[in-house]
């Protein structure tokens, strides 16, 4: 058969692609956001999409997957906004503007009982699997786990404050007396 060019699809491979990508994402956080992701199946997903479980299994191997290439991707951008500053202490402030940036998605993430996912991202951020000894992989652990402390209490609280405001409170505790703090524990 000899096809005209009216149904030909003018979107490459690639293009088509990108389109279930996006699709996919978009069906499971809508989904996310009426039910939890173990009430969430692949088919309801896919039928939600728009696209075949075959274009689903193409790109994915389950829902937690969809999740966590999310993440990765979002953790990438913020690694070339970080990257592209070359300032060591930029790291948190940074990390707190991402985080903020895209609220909306961290905050479903987390209230949806999937925060560990959230962490295992922020461990990747700190590259604890370039750690080339216990040394240097428990420093890094210890950052990423400091960090986790505030961005989960922020999460918990529902991201009131901005990163400039978290900061400032960060600032403000270093000045207080970690003693006192401590003992009122």
């Amino acid at each position: 058969m000899i096809q005209k060019s009216k149904s030909v699809s003018p979107m490459s491979n690639e293009g088509r692609n990108a389109y279930v990508i996006e699709h996919i994402n978009e069906a499971l956080l809508g989904l996310l956001k009426e039910k939890s992701l173990n009430e969430i199946s692949i088919s309801e997903i896919c039928e939600t999409a728009g696209v075949g479980r075959m274009s689903f299994y193409r790109n994915y191997e389950s829902k937690e997957d969809v999740i966590k290439k999310q993440l990765l991707q979002l953790i990438q951008e913020w690694e070339k906004d970080y990257e592209g500053k070359n300032d060591p202490t930029y790291f948190s402030e940074s990390l707190l503007r991402h985080y903020y940036k895209h609220k909306d998605f961290y905050l479903l993430l987390y209230n949806q009982g999937l925060s560990n996912m959230i962490l295992e991202a922020l461990r990747v951020s700190v590259k604890l699997e370039e750690a080339n000894n216990n040394l240097e992989r428990y420093a890094k652990s210890m950052i990423a786990g400091m960090i986790w402390g505030w961005v989960d209490e922020w999460m918990r609280q529902g991201m009131p404050e901005t990163p400039e405001e978290i900061v400032l409170l960060t600032a403000q505790l270093n000045k207080e007396q970690p003693k006192t703090i401590i003992k009122n524990m």
